[in-house]
Order: C-alpha cells, then structure tokens, then sequence
C-alpha cells in the first residue's frame, strides 16, 4: 500500500510514530539503528521512517490499523477522575514481601548502597518478624493468594532472622501457596539451607540464585559474597530437594563465562538457568542511558567500573529505545509525560509490602522513599503519601483499608494526568508506560531447563 507521508502535518508524524512506538510489535535494536541512519538527524525524516516501516508492516497507517490503532495517546483522552482503587483487597492473589532491608553484599547497583560504596543513610535498618506478618496478613488473606515470594528494594530475605519460620507458617496456613525466594545465597549454613529445600520442593515453589559468573567473576558485582558459600548452599538445597534457579546478570566482564555457567547448572542441579539484561544503565536523574557504573570503596572513592556487555544479545532492549523516543517525543520527559500507562500489578493483582510492612501497589512505588542522592522525605511519593509511612503502614492500620483507601485510589487517579507538572507520577509513567519497559526488557532471553 502506497501512503504519501509527506502530506502528514508536523503533528500527525510525531502522533503516528508514537503509536508505533507504544505498540512496540515487531522492534529490534537493528530497526532502530536503521530509522536512525535514514534520519541522519532530521526527527521528521525518522519519524517518516518509523512510518514507512509500519505500513510496510499492517498495510495502513498506525492510527488506522493493526496494533497501532488500540493505542490511546493521552492528549487525545480526556482526563478521567479514578474514583475506584487499584484493585480490590479480595483480589489480591500475590504478595512481594521483602522481609528486610538488611543484606550481607553491596552490588553497586542497587539502591541500598551508593554505587557499592557507603550504605544510603536514609534506610531504616529493619526486617518483620513472623509476629509482624502474622499482624500485617490475616489468615484469610493468606488463604487467598496463589504466590507470594521474598524479595523487595534493598535487603536480601535470607539475613532476615525469621525467614524460615515466615515461609513455613504460610505453608502451613495455604498448603497450595507457591513460595519463591530471590537471594545471592552467601549466607547461612548448609544445614538451613537444607532445611529451606525441603520446604521449597511442590510444584511452583524456587529459589532464584543470583549468581553473576564463575569464581573469578561473580563478585565483582555481587560484593561482599562468597563463591564457595554459595555453592555450597545450592548444592544442600538442591540436595533436599529444592527447585533451584540459576539468575545470571550479563555484564561485559562475565559475558564470556554465560555458556560455563549454564554449563555448571545443570551439573549441581539447577532446574532452570537463564540470563538477565539489566535495565539499570540508565540515569533515573537525567533520564538517559549510560554505558558504565562506577563501582566505589566504603569511604567513597572510585574503584573500578560495571560496563555493559559488548554482545548485543545481553543488552536490554528497551534501552535502545531510548533515542528513539527522544526522537519521537522531543526528550524522554516528554514521552514520560505523554505515554499511557499500563500498571504491570493492576492485571496481576499483586501487592509490594516493606520491611518496614509499608503496603504498596508494587516494589517500584515503595522504592522512591529512600532514594540517597534526593532530599529525605521529599519526592512525588512522600507527597502522594502525605509526608508520612504510617499512612501506609499495614502494621498500624489494617491491611484492607491501606489498600482500598485513598493513597492507592491517588496513585490510580494520577495516570490520568496530563504531565508530570500536573501529578501523574513519574515513577509509573517511566515503568509501565507503553513504550519503555526496562523491566520486561531484562527477561526477554529464554530460559533453559
């Protein structure tokens, strides 16, 4: 079919490329590359190019057929008071518990810590007791849920010190629940672990092991853990019976060692192995990607880099996307403000509860309290909060009226907010927008068995 683009206004090009781009069928990083150099710079000539490559594709322009024509561009939806909330509390069907925020490793990733270096300050240093969650999840509640699994923001579950007895209380109160723990595995002894396998061995049930190489390697990320203590572990969890999963994160300097590792798994064990393509070389505070992390020593000073692997098979997709959207949108805040918002744990039906037991829709909400290169107590969800944890906190309020009062209903009624300047929140326009997924992106790579 021939369409002349040329007739489309200014407008009409950035509305009909941003349909393509939100519904993200058929993209690869070598679609991008190609738009990019038919551009050469001219944002109408790429938006022609993202075009073209459609029609080429369904037959029609976006806004007329194929999946491009279900895309709702906000500034053509009229905004749309939320009155009801996220989901309702019999809903539920699967919890995200981080059981502390505590942890035996520093990844200079993650949020707990400031690049590997010193601890964020602003981290309350907790983890909830079976006492706690026996206050904050009544017995019906739990009955209710098909999953719940340990993982969370900043603490690794197994240095929590009731882990055990947290994971067999629910086992015991939903003998169907399947229970799922993401660890780097350096702590505790066989013995416990050997113990957490044969509770972990229905149908369902893993142990995800973050390990990130081989002996050489996997502490460069992972710092602070100890390879021999991890494999140890695993192989007394597997050994009991337990259903173990090998994570790998795919850097540049481990990226020659995924086919040993995967290698490895299968000789301990491990049901599955898969590689993950992390979305954090991006900068939250300038809104682009970056090649390279600095990883510092506990006073602050630099000690090497995280680069990203040189295979383009490693690297996440979504960040590739990135100048194409500055294209298509002008700057990643404007996409961030324009894109529609498709919330990952509405459909769920999942639920995120802190270490503090702070109830919220998902770990990435929770996750801007404690963020250490902002202001403490400052932020869109400090606002949206009222300035206050107990608002939230299901240890002090039952848990039902947390999750159908009025903090989760602001947090639903923000997606129909034209900007960020008008209170949608950035922090779900930047995760579950329709055309920038860093999250989905790291999965994409199949699993082996």
């Amino acid at each position: 079919m021939t369409i002349e683009l040329s007739t489309l206004t200014a407008r009409q090009l950035q509305e009909e490329s941003a349909r393509v781009l939100a519904a993200g069928n058929g993209f690869d990083n070598s679609e991008l590359v190609k738009f990019n150099k038919l551009a050469n710079h001219d944002s109408h000539a790429w938006y022609r190019a993202v075009i073209a490559w459609y029609v080429e594709q369904y037959g029609g322009l976006p806004s007329t057929i194929g999946p491009g024509k279900t895309v709702k561009l906000l500034l053509q939806q009229t905004p749309a008071v939320n009155t009801a909330s996220i989901y309702s509390y019999e809903s539920i069907r699967t919890v995200h518990l981080e059981l502390t925020d505590k942890c035996n490793a520093s990844c200079p990733m993650c949020a707990r810590n400031k690049f590997g270096g010193p601890d964020n300050e602003f981290l309350p240093n907790t983890e909830l007791s079976l006492i706690d969650i026996k206050r904050i999840m009544p017995i019906d509640f739990v009955q209710q849920l098909s999953r719940l699994y340990l993982c969370g923001n900043y603490g690794d579950p197994i240095v929590a010190t009731d882990m055990l007895e947290v994971l067999e209380w629910l086992r015991a109160v939903n003998p169907s629940i399947k229970l799922g723990v993401h660890t780097n595995a350096s702590a505790k002894t066989a013995g416990w672990w050997h113990k957490l396998g044969k509770l972990l061995s229905k149908p369902g049930d893993y142990v995800k092991f973050g390990i990130d190489g081989l002996e050489d390697t996997n502490h460069i990320y992972r710092r602070g853990t100890h390879w021999r203590k991890i494999i140890d572990n695993a192989v007394a969890f597997i050994n009991a019976g337990g259903i173990a999963q090998w994570e790998f994160i795919v850097f540049k300097h481990n990226e020659h060692q995924v086919t040993a590792a995967q290698q490895l798994s299968e000789q301990l064990g491990f049901k599955q192995f898969r590689t993950k393509k992390t979305g954090r070389f991006f900068s939250n505070t300038r809104l682009e990607g970056k090649d390279r992390q600095e990883v510092l020593n506990r006073n602050g000073e630099l000690e090497y880099y995280i680069e990203k692997p040189d295979d383009p098979q490693y690297n996440n997709d979504s960040l590739a996307k990135e100048h194409a959207l500055v294209d298509a949108f002008g700057s990643m805040q404007n996409y961030v403000d324009q894109t529609c918002i498709k919330c990952k744990v509405t459909e769920e039906k999942s639920l995120y509860i802190s270490a503090e037991g702070l109830a919220f829709p998902c770990c990435w909400t929770a996750n801007q309290l404690y963020i250490w290169y902002r202001q403490y107590k400052k932020g869109e969800i400090w606002d949206l909060i009222d300035g206050d944890t107990k608002n939230v906190s299901a240890l002090e309020n039952d848990l039902k009226c947390v999750i159908e009062g009025k903090y989760f209903k602001n947090i639903a009624t923000s997606w129909s907010k034209t900007s960020v300047s008008t209170g949608k929140l950035q922090v779900c326009a930047k995760t579950c927008g329709t055309g920038f997924d860093q999250f989905a992106s790291q999965f994409e790579s199949k699993a082996t068995l």
